[in-house]
C-alpha cells in the first residue's frame, strides 16, 4: 500500500465530494484511471476501488442500509453523485 512517503499526495485523506463527482463523471477506463489518479494524488488502485464501490449491485445499497443520513464518508459521496448524474448501473431491478 502507497502512502504519502511514497510521493501520493491524498493518500488516506478523505475523499471531496467533488472528487467523487468528478471520478464518476467519467467512463472507467484504464486511461483515465491513471489521468485521474496523477491529478487527484491518488493511486490507481484507489481510483478503481471508487467504480467498484459505485458500480456493485449490492455493495453500496447494504452500506447505506446502516448508516444515518447525517453521516459524511464515501459511501454516502458515491451515493449522491450516483444521485445526481442518475447512474443506474449498479442496483438490482426486482
Amino acid at each position: 500500500m502507497k502512502t504519502k512517503k511514497d510521493g501520493i499526495p491524498n493518500a488516506f485523506n478523505p475523499y471531496k465530494q467533488e472528487e467523487v463527482n468528478l471520478i464518476l463523471t467519467l467512463a472507467p477506463t484504464h486511461a483515465n484511471v491513471k489521468n485521474l489518479a496523477k491529478s487527484l494524488g491518488r493511486t490507481t488502485d484507489a481510483i478503481y476501488t471508487v467504480y467498484r464501490l459505485a458500480y456493485s449491485p449490492r455493495w453500496l445499497k447494504d452500506t447505506l442500509s446502516g448508516m444515518e443520513a447525517s453521516q459524511d464518508n464515501v459511501a454516502t459521496k458515491i451515493a449522491r453523485a450516483k444521485k445526481k448524474f442518475g447512474i443506474f448501473v449498479g442496483h438490482e431491478v426486482k
